[in-house]
């Protein structure tokens, strides 16, 4: 398949999917930054991740949903979380666009049991309580604290999950987020680069919301 190198706030992006992600992140209020930095591995192979999210201190790769199972996407979750293995970052992958919001976290946890990696499935939306960008471990019920490593350096990454009930994939996937999706999704990238005037105002009004 050939990507389309898209162009997104004088950013250019190596596919349109990339710059979905990037009109998804501004209409929700998620800061990022596209390809900020490269990180040797552990086997000391380079690798560029597609964004680094400031609000949730970890790395983002994006993937075609196709690529899902194959020997492509299994290189592309073992990159991603590499920084678990290693305990130096935390990452989250996605498969396909927001709307189709397969996305799998690589971090490290911690609770009264005890502490360790952690790598689950995980939703983009805004916290209920405060209305902030936060990850939602929808099919996690017990209550832990999320880390990008166990390190002097580590960041706590505003992430909450089901806790016995507490909150429901709804709470956090409200309309805006929802609307979003919606806007990433339908973004029409003429010849290749800028989004139309009209999906601008939609994005804006998304924000206001």
């Amino acid at each position: 398949m050939k990507v389309i190198e898209t162009e997104y706030k004088g950013y250019l992006f190596r596919s349109r999917l990339e710059a979905r992600w990037a009109v998804f992140f501004d209409a929700c209020g998620v800061r990022w930054e596209y390809e900020p930095e490269g990180i040797i591995l552990s086997d000391d192979s380079w690798y560029l991740p597609d964004f680094y999210l400031p609000d949730f201190h970890c790395y983002f790769e994006v993937k075609r949903n196709s690529v899902k199972g194959s020997d492509e996407g299994e290189k592309a979750i073992w990159k991603i979380s590499n920084g678990q293995y290693t305990d130096e970052w935390a990452g989250i992958i996605a498969f396909g666009d927001p709307m189709d919001d397969d996305l799998y976290i690589f971090c490290q946890e911690s609770d009264d049991g005890g502490a360790g990696c952690y790598d689950n499935p995980v939703t983009i939306g805004l916290h209920p309580a405060t209305l902030e960008p936060c990850l939602f471990a929808y099919n996690d019920r017990r209550d832990r604290s999320f880390l990008t490593t166990f390190s002097e350096n580590s960041e706590y990454i505003p992430m909450e999950t089901n806790e016995y009930g507490r909150y429901s994939y709804k709470d956090f996937v409200s309309r805006r987020v929802y609307e979003a999706r919606k806007i990433a999704r339908q973004a029409r990238f003429e010849h290749g680069e800028r989004p139309r005037r009209y999906q601008d105002e939609r994005l804006g009004n998304c924000l206001r919301k």
